[in-house]
């Protein structure tokens, strides 16, 4: 029992919950005092953050975009002319070792590094944006690839870097004069699971034959599947919403682009 009103008192000391704390009382006191406008708006910002905090509902949309790929056996898949990690796995770091450390999509790496110990292809291609560090601009691919390097990998890999990429369109179009340059056309699109329907369209776009290798499942991969739960708000909800708003509304924006394959 104390352990459960610890917990209970750590999650509610959250901003969001605390948050959620002050939008209810302040909901109930606007009631109170009959100010009906500023009531129902409480009202609603309060219910949103319930829904979207307190509840499964952002998991549930997370995993439409996951369980598409959720199938996928990698061991299983076909050898490739090179296994492609799309970036966002690693920035730099000022304290860390090698002066990069891994995000949230850290398993893009992983897995890339996996199929490449499989044996599935001949090269692995990192690609990635920049984060500046003391002022000094840092790219993401770069920094991997000495890191791999230092592991000292097989001679027979080649570990290519595509340069600082502004976005999923922009790491696609730097790998097709590469491609080109060495014959590649069939590739392993390494990425996380909720944004491969819009890379794999991408990079079809582009030209290549991909073959999916999804990775990083942050709900589809769960012991426990989303449920119709409530409980107190927290950041994990906002934060799977807010991939989720960033996938559907990357993929609006790419279709109007015409960066996605018909």
């Amino acid at each position: 029992m104390t352990d459960f009103l610890l917990r209970t008192a750590l999650r509610l000391m959250e901003p969001i919950a605390l948050l959620w704390l002050a939008l209810i009382f302040l909901t109930l006191l606007l009631r109170r005092r009959q100010q009906t406008i500023p009531f129902f708006i409480c009202a609603l910002l309060t219910l949103l953050v319930t829904i979207v905090g307190g509840t499964d509902f952002s998991s549930w949309l997370l995993l439409k975009l996951e369980r598409p790929w959720a199938d996928v056996k990698l061991i299983e898949l076909p050898a490739c002319d090179a296994v492609v990690v799309l970036g966002g796995g690693a920035e730099a770091s000022r304290h860390d070792v090698g002066g990069v450390r891994m995000s949230t999509a850290g398993d893009r790496i992983l897995t890339g590094l996996e199929l490449m110990r499989w044996g599935l292809a001949p090269a692995l291609v990192i690609g990635g944006g920049t984060s500046r560090v003391d002022d000094v601009e840092k790219i993401e691919s770069d920094l991997i690839r000495t890191r791999i390097g230092d592991w000292k990998p097989p001679m027979s890999w080649a570990v290519v870097s595509r340069g600082a990429a502004a976005d999923t369109h922009d790491e696609a179009q730097r790998l097709v004069p590469l491609a080109k340059q060495r014959g590649w056309k069939k590739i392993l699109l390494v990425t996380s699971a909720n944004h491969m329907s819009r890379a794999a369209s991408v990079y079809r776009a582009a030209g290549f034959d991909v073959v999916p290798a999804p990775c990083n499942f942050l709900v589809a991969g769960n012991a426990s599947p989303p449920s119709f739960r409530l409980g107190i708000p927290s950041w994990h909800g906002f934060e799977r919403f807010g991939i989720w708003f960033h996938e559907t509304a990357g993929w609006k924006m790419y279709r109007r682009r015409g960066w996605l394959a018909e």
